[in-house]
């Protein structure tokens, strides 16, 4: 009877994930929506990465200790399964071709990869920062139909001025470049990573 409860409880896990992706997750408080302990919600978040169910991206931070304690972000190997609006949607989508180009890179290339995202202790935030050969690269802010540039890919762009900065649009009508950072279609953009 256990086994099936806590079947049913992975099921119910899953499902609350599936309306949480790209917002930094709490395993105490799902756990307590699910009513179990936070080391069995962490327990089965492994298990559905090793099942290639989710992957984790983590906050980027130097001192990589203190980084493991900070909320990561959960997104689905299958895109379909997630419960949002176009904008969530399209982040997940970006979120695994960024996985699968970093794939790419350490698997064809032989090279190092770092997939993260970027929050400061004010609440600026960017989608994804990719990482490559133990130097940042790229600051990306994904968005669905805007095209005024961030305030905080702005922000961190101003403080990292020597990365590339780009806010992916997938309703988009003219690519331009504000200050540095390059607002860019989506899909023409995510045509061009290698995966």
């Amino acid at each position: 009877m256990t086994a099936t409860r806590d079947i049913q409880s992975l099921f119910v896990l899953v499902e609350l994930l599936r309306t949480k992706v790209g917002s930094p997750i709490s395993y105490s408080s799902l756990a307590r929506d699910i009513g179990v302990a936070p080391r069995t919600v962490k327990l089965w978040i492994e298990v559905l990465e090793n099942l290639y169910v989710i992957f984790k991206v983590v906050p980027y931070h130097r001192n990589i200790a203190r980084a493991i304690l900070k909320e990561p972000k959960i997104y689905f190997y299958d895109s379909a399964l997630v419960k949002g609006d176009k904008g969530i949607i399209l982040e997940n989508i970006v979120a695994l071709c960024l996985l699968k180009h970093n794939h790419f890179l350490e698997d064809v290339e032989g090279d190092e990869t770092g997939l993260y995202f970027l929050r400061d202790k004010e609440k600026r935030e960017v989608d994804f920062v990719l990482e490559h050969n133990g130097k940042l690269t790229s600051l990306i802010e994904v968005k669905y139909a805007e095209s005024s540039l961030n305030k905080a890919l702005q922000y961190f762009h101003n403080r990292f001025p020597n990365i590339l900065a780009i806010q992916l649009v997938y309703e988009l009508s003219k690519q331009k470049t504000i200050d540095g950072v390059s607002i860019l279609k989506a899909s023409n953009w995510l045509s061009q990573l290698k995966i």
